[in-house]
Order: structure tokens, then sequence, then C-alpha cells
């Protein structure tokens, strides 16, 4: 699970952790409105990216962020709505090629919506007000399509295996954003967390991308591929994800043809973490 930052890579995933075990009877396996409609989920991410540029040497960029984010749902048809308030937002990136870039919750004005099968299949409702570099660091409708694990949505037992292809396009500043992801489910697994039982699903995927922006008014031009894997919590009584973590391996190339100079090797790494605030 990812979603993807603009300009700076910064490329957020998620997943999660546990261990196995036998499994009880259980319902179709899909989200559901809570009872308790508003939940708030921490997450944390971190991410790495190394641009060869031949003959100028190799540039790294980092970037990190930390986002509590209050998400309330409500039934819809074919699902349900979901309405996300940023609550609390730092996100930074160090760049080479201008000064750092960073972000706070002030740079968030307003919701993001979005429409929600029972599998995780997001929808774009509508999106808040961004501003300054919040657009290129948090890139809020990726939320919509990469936050939440896919699901079956049938009755399923331990070794269960499924898979789901994630695709999108994003406007960008000066460009577009556009990702698709294969990624394979298998059900591990009941797990008993603070005497709660939850669901061990761990996934593996294939990612690419194309990244199209304008910084410190250049065009920059970002393709990328590689690996994505991780594992999550999901509590099946209450139809939610507990917990997800997830990593990031991708290789790819950086141009900027004002510069007149070949497309750049680069690397991506980076890791994520999301849980449920109160479990």
């Amino acid at each position: 699970m990812k979603y993807f930052a603009a300009t700076a890579l910064i490329l957020f995933g998620l997943a999660a952790c546990s261990g196995p075990g036998a499994v009880s009877p259980r319902k179709a396996l899909m989200y559901e409105v809570p009872e308790t409609p508003t939940l708030t989920y921490v997450s944390e991410a971190s991410q790495d990216v190394i641009v060869d540029a031949g003959a100028m040497g190799t540039m790294e960029i980092q970037g990190s962020s930390d986002i509590t984010m209050a998400m309330t749902f409500a039934s819809a048809e074919n699902g349900m709505e979901v309405t996300v308030e940023f609550q609390e937002l730092t996100a930074s990136l160090n760049n080479p090629m201008g000064a750092p870039e960073t972000a706070s919750e002030s740079d968030i004005e307003g919701p993001l919506v979005f429409t929600m099968d029972g599998m995780g299949r997001g929808t774009v409702v509508s999106t808040p007000e961004v501003k300054g570099s919040a657009e290129q660091l948090v890139r809020p409708a990726g939320l919509a399509y990469e936050f939440f694990p896919r699901l079956p949505g049938d009755v399923t037992e331990p070794g269960a295996m499924w898979t789901d292809t994630t695709a999108y396009e994003l406007p960008a500043e000066g460009g577009m954003i556009a990702s698709e992801s294969i990624t394979t489910y298998t059900l591990v697994g009941d797990t008993a967390v603070d005497g709660v039982t939850l669901l061990k699903i761990t996934y593996e995927g294939e990612a690419e991308a194309v990244a199209e922006a304008v910084t410190q008014g250049m065009e920059v031009i970002q393709s990328f591929s590689g690996d994505v894997v991780g594992m999550f919590l999901f509590d099946p009584a209450r139809g939610v994800m507990v917990y997800n973590e997830s990593s990031q391996d991708l290789d790819g190339t950086t141009e900027v043809p004002a510069a007149g100079i070949p497309p750049m090797p680069m690397s991506v790494t980076g890791t994520s973490t999301v849980w449920l605030q109160g479990g």
C-alpha cells in the first residue's frame, strides 16, 4: 500500500503485523460502517530517494510525515462515505534543488470526502483546499485509493489468497501522477491483541508510477517501479482496519528536460506505519 506525493516522490505506504493462529467462524471479510462512526488513525512514514546525477554526483532526498486523521463513516449506496479531517500534520522534505519544504495541518483546509465499497475500493467525492508544499508532500486525494488494503468481500479461511489492482491518476503542480499496483493478499489467521481477536493479512505486490511536475521552476519527470510488501490487522467484529505497516523498494529514473542531460537513475526505499488510535 502506498500513496504517491508528487515532485518529491514521497511515497507513503501502509500495512500491519501480528501472529498466525486458528480462524474462528466469521462473516464475509469486508469493511463496514463501525458502531462508533468516527475513528482516528495515525500515520507515520519515511522515505529515501537517491538520484545518480552522473558528473554532478549523487543527490539524496529524504522525506517524512506524521499525520493524525479523524475519519467519519456513513452508510451510502454501494458501501459507505468517508469524511477525513486532518487534525495534525507534520511533513518535511530536504530538496537538493532548493530550500527544504515543510507542511502542517494549517495548509489543508476542509475535509477529504470519498466513497468506498466493502472491499476498500475508493472514489473521490471532494478534496480539501491545499496550500503551499502540502500539495506535494501529502497529496490528500491519494488516501481514497491507497489508505485501506483490499478485502475479498466473502468468507475466507486461513491460506486464502486474493489479488487486486489499484490504478488512478491525480493532478500535480504543473503535471500529474499516475499510479498502478497489483497486490496479492493472504489471510494468515487469527491473532489476539489486548484480548481482541483480529485477523492477520499479509500482502506483496508490484507498483509502478509516473510523476510529472514543476519544482523550482523546472519540469521534472520521474518514473519508477518495484516491490511493496506488508501486513495488516483487521477487526472482523467491527469491520475496520486496526493496524497496517509496509515497506517499498523501487527503482526508476528522474529527468529534467531543461537540463539537457539523459534520464538519471534513482532508487526509492521507504517504510510506513498506520494504527487506529485507541485500538
